[in-house]
């Protein structure tokens, strides 16, 4: 009797560790996250700045408008949303990047594409490491 009641707790800890690591919540470090990018030659590369839920995205250094609101987390994916409720933008996280989702974002058009690179759908954003 002793023994299978031991088999039970164990099958329960089993369980319970199980379906505690399928619902891990995912989340993102605060930090600067910059666009991948080869060869960019002078040009100021699109960034996103995250600080508590704060979260800024900077893409065209033309523009007089800057996205920047709240962000929330559903399972790998972020939203963003601005202050004014005007645009969201959508990320996917994979680790210390985020991956623009720009199909379920709002647009992001440069003003003058000679100052700027265009966002394409899965551009990639890494964190930057911050050098002391």
């Amino acid at each position: 009797m002793k023994r299978i009641w031991v088999i039970l707790i164990l099958m329960i800890a089993l369980f319970l560790t199980a379906c505690n690591s399928k619902n891990k919540k995912i989340t993102v470090k605060d930090g600067t996250y910059v666009l991948e990018q080869t060869d960019t030659g002078n040009t100021l590369l699109p960034y996103v700045n995250i600080s508590d839920n704060n979260i800024t995205f900077t893409y065209d250094c033309l523009s007089s408008y800057l996205p920047h609101g709240t962000y929330t987390i559903e399972d790998d994916i972020l939203t963003m949303r601005t202050d004014d409720k005007q645009y969201t933008y959508v990320f996917q996280i994979d680790g210390d990047k985020l991956i623009f989702q720009k199909n379920n974002s709002s647009e992001v058009n440069l003003i003058d594409t000679r100052f700027g690179i265009s966002l394409t759908d899965n551009a990639i954003f890494k964190l930057k490491e911050n050098k002391n």
